[in-house]
């Protein structure tokens, strides 16, 4: 498997594909101008990152003692200005749910060939409310940074949440309402950094897919078809399990004489003829419709037959 199809631990979950794509949104969006001398002015772009927490122990791993081996200073490094997102709350937005199930199609990696999965899909919609905090270096920068979120921000901003070849639509909406945080008294051991607080609510969207499969599961349940062992087509939930292929793999029918059918009505349980006591020989048409692929021959076989159309069949092999 190549380095781009990895799986690894973090995969799979929506939640953390919603906050990826709000940080690639607000990534480079929001930035304001410093004034360096009479003639220049200079981009301050402010980087926006989720919440580093943990216990103690993921302190030390990433902070202290991978640092120190590798010859860095002690601790994260912070930039100023910079944002930093937290999801604080989640809630489902019930009242805008329209139709319980919808056909939905998605692409996935199936030992090593994109294959795509048509799976029945309940589009959830919910709400995501992510704290905020903006963190400045002076009075002036909160106030520049205050204003190029209303400017950039409000009051709404659509974007696409990439799943693995299956995108969603979301939307984030800023609140009339920001907190700012100044300090008129200050120590020497202190950071000297100013705040401004605000929540952005992010609707999107969270797939259920029929039978309450997970997405990491699509891949597991996938079960080979004798009459489709190259797994052609696409993938269809069925019988407990994702099978390739049409979902009537082999039809069968045929056309009956018609003085066979009820002559006084149009339920087939009223006047019953009994067809044995109508000799009118065999049915008009019949036939079946089979997807199976038919055998190919193998070359054994086409060799057998001279399916080449040698002059001297077997002479390379000294016969």
């Amino acid at each position: 498997m190549s380095a781009y199809n990895e799986e690894f631990n973090k995969d799979n979950v929506v939640l953390r594909y919603i906050i990826v794509a709000l940080l690639a949104e607000l990534k480079s969006k929001i930035y304001y101008y410093n004034q360096v001398d009479e003639d220049t002015k200079k981009k301050i772009d402010i980087p926006f990152y989720y919440s580093v927490t943990g216990n103690e122990r993921f302190l030390l791993d990433n902070f202290l003692y991978e640092t120190t081996a590798e010859g860095k200073a002690v601790g994260d490094y912070e930039v100023v200005p910079r944002g930093i997102v937290q999801l604080s709350g989640m809630a489902i937005q019930s009242s805008n749910l329209t139709n319980k199930f919808v056909r939905a199609q998605l692409v996935k990696e199936l030992e090593g060939e994109l294959k795509t999965f048509s799976l029945m899909t309940a589009f959830i919609p919910i709400t995501l409310t992510m704290d905020t905090t903006i963190v400045c270096s002076s009075n002036l920068e909160m106030l520049k940074a205050t204003e190029a979120i209303i400017s950039r921000l409000y009051k709404s901003q659509a974007f696409q949440v990439d799943l693995g070849m299956f995108k969603v639509q979301a939307a984030m909406q800023v609140p009339e309402d920001f907190s700012q945080e100044r300090l008129f008294e200050y120590t020497l051991n202190d950071k000297k950094e100013w705040k401004v607080t605000f929540s952005i609510e992010v609707q999107s969207f969270l797939p259920v897919f029929e039978h309450g499969i997970p997405l990491s599961e699509i891949t597991l349940l996938v079960k080979d078809s004798k009459n489709n062992p190259d797994r052609d087509g696409i993938g269809v939930f069925r019988q407990g399990a994702i099978y390739f292929g049409n979902i009537l793999e082999k039809i069968d029918h045929n056309v009956d004489d018609i003085r066979k059918s009820p002559y006084e009505g149009v339920l087939s349980n009223m006047n019953y003829v009994n067809p044995d006591i109508i000799n009118t020989g065999p049915p008009y048409s019949e036939d079946s419709v089979d997807s199976e692929k038919p055998e190919t021959e193998g070359g054994e076989s086409k060799e057998y037959r001279n399916a080449a159309g040698e002059s001297d069949p077997g002479g390379d092999d000294g016969l």
